[in-house]
């Protein structure tokens, strides 16, 4: 009788080993470097005191009036002159967060307090609002920033524009796109008839931004990552979903299966920098993306690079070993430090 009970113990354990001989083999090296790195980054400690005392803030200070959501958060240092502008979109997949969220907040408290005025704009999420609507809503911050920028005692002739995720996106879509594209939203100032000039930014910074929805579909694969991680790891999207598969597909209110091919080129900023339809040739840009992402891949910002640098224009891509997706690592004083001196040398030139 006892040796009848251990031959099904037996059974399960060796069905337990080829298992896990089974998921060792289907999980490459890669893959288990890259799952590491995102279980086991740090968080680093932020200061979220509400207090400052550097200079004015001006929170929720609305620069259209089409939804609650069309403001900006600007924090303006004490100056004898006019503030550089560093216009600051937050990300979230299109479809979450706002101007305060942990990545914004991490930018404007450094650079407000390095002599920047800081514009952390809001925008409306994809769940209010279909594509273009966020990129339309960026721009026409910039335009009424830089319409009253007297008032704020912020200097117009010097603008950088950053991003995160999906505010990588929408900031380079900003500063690649057109002067005169994505102005269907109208500014506080502005008639159907005339719109405010868009400015010309002195430097883009794009942190892990994703740029292209086509070639982001494979570029996991092309990485080696086995493809169910991305999809595990990023299952906290799903709540907003309902019938769409992706936050792009929810954005632009189709299932990829249904995008033309005019649309996959329209949206994407890879194309735009491709066919440099910014007429802005002294612009700077600078790419940051952690290589352990697995939320955007770090050939989004590779292909991006590579784009610009076929045009011969000025692009800075920085890598930074094993940090995930809005790691908190991408925002020390070192790399921040890393950036100004980057942006401050972009107004210089």
């Amino acid at each position: 009788m006892e040796k009848a009970k251990k031959k099904p113990i037996l059974r399960w354990i060796l069905l337990a080993l080829l298992l896990i001989l089974a998921l060792l083999l289907i999980v490459n090296r890669y893959t288990v470097r890259q799952v590491w790195c995102n279980v086991f980054s740090p968080t680093l400690p932020m200061d979220t005191s509400a207090d400052w005392s550097g200079g004015k803030s001006y929170e929720h200070l609305a620069y259209a009036t089409d939804s609650e959501a069309q403001y900006v958060d600007l924090y303006v240092p004490d100056s004898p002159e006019p503030a550089p502008l560093f216009v600051m979109i937050h990300g979230g997949g299109f479809a979450f967060n706002d101007a305060q969220s942990r990545q914004a907040q991490f930018m404007y408290r450094y650079f407000r307090d390095h002599g920047f005025a800081c514009a952390s704009v809001n925008y409306r999420l994809s769940t209010e609002a279909a594509y273009p609507a966020a990129t339309c809503d960026a721009k026409a911050a910039v335009r009424f920033l830089c319409r009253n920028a007297g008032e704020y005692g912020i200097d117009a002739g010097h603008i950088a524009v950053w991003g995160e995720s999906a505010g990588g996106y929408l900031a380079a879509m900003t500063a690649l796109s057109a002067p005169e594209a994505f102005s269907d939203t109208l500014c506080i100032g502005e008639t159907e008839a005339e719109r405010f000039e868009m400015p010309a930014f002195d430097a883009l910074v794009d942190y892990y931004g994703c740029i292209d929805f086509v070639t982001q579909r494979g570029n996991f694969a092309q990485e080696g990552l086995v493809p169910w991680i991305p999809t595990l790891a990023n299952g906290w999207a799903n709540e907003a979903l309902g019938d769409y598969g992706s936050l792009e597909e929810l954005w632009l209110r189709k299932n990829y299966a249904d995008w033309g091919d005019e649309e996959k080129i329209e949206t994407s900023p890879l194309h735009r920098a491709e066919r440099q339809e910014n007429r802005n040739p002294g612009m700077r840009t600078l790419l940051i993306h952690g290589d352990a992402d697995i939320t955007v891949s770090q050939l989004q910002s590779v292909e991006l690079y590579e784009a610009l640098r076929a045009n011969g224009e000025d692009v800075t891509l920085r890598l930074v070993p094993k940090c995930k997706h809005a790691d908190d690592r991408l925002y020390t004083d070192e790399l921040l430090g890393e950036v100004e001196a980057f942006v401050r040398a972009s107004f210089e030139k």
